[in-house]
């Protein structure tokens, strides 16, 4: 299965590479809780108890930072769903996996999440320069591919007649709405444990499935 393209900052672990990933993971931080426009790089900087200059090593600019935070936080979901998608199970069965899959990857990766969740309402109001908006564009196609990965495995699941839906569009927002809620609701508690944790996703995939007509037992 071809995977999404992934830019070559992705592409092996160097110590640049890892450098990168401690920016954006204070990045990520600053900007669920203050939003692109009022977070700052000197904020970001702050946060990783660092210098701005160490940013702009990495980043020309706060945008260019968001950009890759949303990039990151897009393969961390591909990473999380597709070694799930060829198992040989019934179509019910990998669709239960993929939507926990990425309910558990939302929860672990929140803020990146997030910030996904703000670059799809910066591309749809038009919030960033020109260039810069051309690159949300194109992450806006990785997160069309990554729906088809759902949609497909929806539909093998509607074949063998375990749920149903007449709009594959219509059906793919309901079933986001409910595996992206945890992005706006949940907040760990100190000592949450593991299995807590999966308790959550475990709802979280019901409700989706039981939207479409899932008669069922979750495992």
């Amino acid at each position: 299965m071809a995977t999404a393209a992934r830019s070559t900052k992705y592409r092996r672990q160097s110590d640049t590479d890892l450098s990168r990933m401690e920016i954006m993971e204070g990045a990520a931080l600053c900007f669920e809780s203050r939003g692109f426009a009022a977070t700052s790089l000197d904020e970001v900087a702050a946060r990783i108890s660092s210098t701005k200059g160490r940013i702009y090593h990495h980043y020309a600019s706060k945008a260019e930072l968001f950009l890759d935070v949303y990039r990151a936080g897009m393969m961390m979901n591909f990473q999380a769903v597709e070694p799930l998608l060829e198992l040989e199970m019934p179509a019910i069965n990998r669709l239960k996996a993929v939507l926990k899959a990425h309910v558990l990857c939302v929860i672990r990766t929140k803020a990146f999440q997030n910030v996904v969740g703000q670059g799809v309402d910066m591309l749809r109001h038009g919030t960033m320069p020109a260039n810069e908006h051309a690159e949300l564009r194109q992450l806006a196609e990785l997160r069309d591919a990554y729906s088809e990965h759902f949609a497909k495995v929806l539909e093998d699941a509607m074949a063998d007649g375990d749920i149903r839906f007449q709009s594959i569009k219509i059906a793919l927002n309901s079933v986001f709405m409910c595996i992206n809620g945890p992005i706006v609701w949940f907040t760990p508690r100190s000592g949450q444990s593991e299995k807590e944790i999966e308790a959550v996703a475990d709802e979280c995939v019901l409700y989706a499935i039981r939207l479409l007509g899932y008669t069922g037992k979750m495992p």
